[in-house]
């Protein structure tokens, strides 16, 4: 009894709890993105079907992607992956409508957009345990896991559809795998190096640098020990690379081919000198500016110890291999996103450093309070929102009146502060900062109005239009208390000036 009360609280001391009722109650509760249906109509027609081709959700896919003998349908351009991780959601999905008798896509879109929440929550605990594994304290730990979760896009990615959160927690699944103990992890990086891979199929240019971290190893391992580690590496990778290839020849006729027919050649330096730039620093689609929380993490940078430079080293390549392969991509920078989702993967890779932060001045406490409180304000504006109304108001204006808007971060900040008080869905362009009084009306969009939670959604579907603004009020309301709790008791202990990591036991 005295265990399971103590196991009781260590839980509700853990922020990880904590997280997870943030991220549920500022989920969506409808797919957000257009990507998304590719998979879902997949995983439905496997079930209902027996078949994995589907109607084109967008009819100008047609014409590029690869056209399918005696049928005018099309085979989705995105990882198996996915498909097959929605299939238990969708029949959960299915199994509701037939009890309720109601539009099965309702349930089976309602559970899709709270998938990303368990695989943020298990990257969440990769993450942390990384830092312990480095050396960081508990404390430390976990505020810096908090900075992940509430602090950058890590948030706005775990609560809308997009996969970017899930690869993310596969790639922390496989750093963790590889810096842990006993003879055989290398098996255990195959295995989510090839949950990656079956993702997006571009994670296969980051399997060469595991590979050469796997062989260089110890100084002092024989040859027979680094191709024994080569082998375990492969363990997984093997049979999942034939099995996408088999699935690519029975689809297309071609092992080559993953769907994406012309569009999937289109990597230019053309692009990267289009993109390299504002990947990092524009307001409009900048990891920076998006997450300046990161900016706290340049002086841990510069304090790896010998120990772990080699790692390090690893983690760094990575980075920069995914960042250069993103700016080659044609991929209309991330296309309608939160700031850069392209880059979300590694985005916690950016953080690791934090690890060997010292914090040991008032100053740089405060700092950290600062940067971490801004960063806050953003995340919290961009769960509050929905990424299409910021667009479509601005591509509004742009039509009405000729003038340009503001970028995606400023223009959301200005909407966010907007809907706060007011809950109408007719905009003044000035809303935006520009110099107009052009009303722009967006009434017609069901979604746009409130908050973008979930339960605002809900009581729209259930006809009280009344409680719209209320409820979205009480939810901001208690969004704010929690990130206050949590920021206040774990930023406290862990922006401390105890070490980072503890002092080499003698």
């Amino acid at each position: 009894m005295i265990a399971d009360s103590s196991r009781i609280k260590l839980m509700l001391h853990s922020p990880l709890l904590w997280i997870a009722l943030l991220f549920l109650l500022s989920a969506k509760g409808h797919l957000e993105i257009i990507d998304t249906e590719y998979s879902v109509r997949t995983a439905l027609a496997i079930i209902e079907q027996r078949s994995m081709l589907i109607d084109a959700v967008d009819p100008l896919v047609l014409e590029i992607a690869p056209q399918v003998e005696g049928t005018d349908k099309i085979y989705s351009q995105y990882g198996l992956g996915l498909a097959f991780l929605f299939l238990p959601i969708v029949l959960a999905g299915k199994v509701m409508a037939s009890i309720v008798q109601i539009d099965q896509r309702i349930p089976i879109d309602f559970l899709l957009s709270f998938y990303n929440i368990p695989f943020a929550i298990l990257g969440l605990w990769f993450f942390r345990s990384i830092l312990l594994k480095l050396g960081a304290s508990a404390n430390h730990a976990n505020a810096f896991m908090l900075i992940l979760a509430i602090s950058t896009a890590y948030w706005k990615y775990s609560i809308t559809d997009f996969s970017e959160i899930t690869q993310a927690a596969f790639l922390l699944g496989a750093l963790h795998s590889m810096i842990g103990d006993g003879s055989r992890k290398w098996r255990r990086v195959s295995f989510w190096c090839s949950l990656l891979v079956a993702m997006k199929l571009a994670y296969v240019v980051l399997l060469p640098l595991f590979a050469l971290y796997a062989w260089l190893g110890k100084t002092d391992e024989s040859t027979k020990a680094r191709i024994n580690k080569l082998v375990d590496f492969s363990i997984c990778l093997i049979p999942m690379g034939l099995l996408l290839a088999m699935a690519n020849y029975l689809r297309f006729g071609s092992i080559l081919e993953t769907g994406y027919g012309t569009q999937g050649s289109n990597f230019s330096f053309s692009y990267f000198q289009r993109d390299w730039f504002d990947y990092v620093f524009s307001t409009q689609r900048g990891i920076l500016p998006f997450n300046p929380v990161l900016l706290a993490t340049l002086p841990a940078w510069f304090a790896i110890p010998q120990k772990h430079r080699r790692l390090f080293l690893l983690i760094i390549s990575i980075c920069i291999c995914w960042y250069v392969l993103m700016c080659f991509w044609q991929s209309l920078q991330g296309g309608y996103c939160w700031g850069n989702r392209l880059l979300v993967p590694i985005l916690p890779l950016f953080l690791l450093p934090i690890a060997f932060l010292q914090v040991k001045t008032r100053a740089t406490r405060f700092g950290l309070w600062g940067i971490a409180g801004l960063s806050i304000l953003i995340q919290v504006t961009a769960a509050c929102t929905k990424i299409h109304e910021c667009s479509v108001l601005r591509n509004k204006i742009w039509a009405e009146t000729a003038v340009h808007t503001p970028n995606q971060l400023p223009s959301t900040l200005r909407l966010f502060a907007h809907k706060i008080t007011n809950g109408g869905t007719a905009y003044r362009a000035s809303v935006l900062g520009v110099e107009s009084n052009v009303i722009i009306d967006l009434s017609d969009y069901d979604s746009f109005r409130g908050f973008n939670f979930w339960p605002v959604h809900a009581v729209k579907f259930l006809g009280f239009p009344g409680a719209i603004r209320p409820i979205g009020l009480l939810l901001l309301a208690g969004i704010v208390a929690l990130l206050s709790h949590l920021a206040f008791r774990h930023f406290r202990s862990g922006f401390s000036s105890e070490k980072t990591y503890p002092a080499r036991r003698t």
